[in-house]
C-alpha cells in the first residue's frame, strides 16, 4: 500500500478515504474477517481490496455495473464466502461515509434496470435497491468484524 496509489484512487473518485480506514488497512494487510451480528457470524472471510494500481479497474470490472452511483459509492471489501461487496457511501457525508453492503446474488445489473424501467429515475431506484446501509461509518463497521483464524497449512 503506497501513498501514490492511494492519492491516485482518491483523485479518481474525488474523495478522501477516512483516516480510520487507511489505518485499518495498514494494520491488517491481507487479513480476513468475519462479520458478527448479535453474536452470530452473518458473513465470513471478508477481505479488503488492495489499494494498488488495480483498485479502480477492479471496481469498474467487478462492481460498477450494479453500483447505483459508481463515482460516490466506492467498493472496498468483499466476502469470499458470499460474494457480497462492502462499499463506502460518500453521498451524504464526504468526511465520514456510511458503509453499505451489496448482496451479489440480489443485485440488478444497470442494463437490466434500464430495460425494465420507463424512466431513468425508475432505473436508478432499482439500482438503489442493490445496496443497504449496515453502519453509520467505518468505525461502526469494523466494530462488527472479528479476525478470521488463518487456515492451517497442511
Amino acid at each position: 500500500m503506497n501513498n501514490l496509489n492511494i492519492n491516485n484512487i482518491q483523485k479518481h473518485y474525488s474523495i478522501v478515504f477516512p483516516h480510520e480506514y487507511l489505518e485499518f488497512q495498514r494494520k491488517t494487510d491481507g487479513q480476513a474477517f468475519d462479520m458478527i451480528e448479535n453474536g452470530e457470524v452473518i458473513d465470513w472471510e471478508i477481505r479488503f481490496s488492495a489499494l494498488d494500481d488495480q483498485f479502480i479497474a477492479n471496481n469498474i470490472n467487478l462492481v460498477d455495473d450494479v453500483n447505483p452511483d459508481p463515482s460516490r459509492i466506492i467498493p472496498f471489501a468483499w466476502s469470499v464466502s458470499s460474494g457480497n461487496n462492502y462499499l463506502l457511501d460518500y453521498r451524504k457525508n464526504s468526511e465520514s461515509p456510511a458503509v453499505l453492503v451489496m448482496d451479489h446474488e440480489e443485485a440488478m445489473v444497470r442494463e437490466d434496470a434500464e430495460s425494465e424501467s420507463e424512466t431513468p429515475e425508475e432505473a436508478q431506484q432499482l439500482l438503489e435497491e442493490n445496496v443497504r446501509e449496515i453502519a453509520d461509518n467505518f468505525n461502526a463497521f469494523i466494530a462488527c468484524l472479528k479476525t478470521r483464524p488463518s487456515d492451517p497449512v497442511e
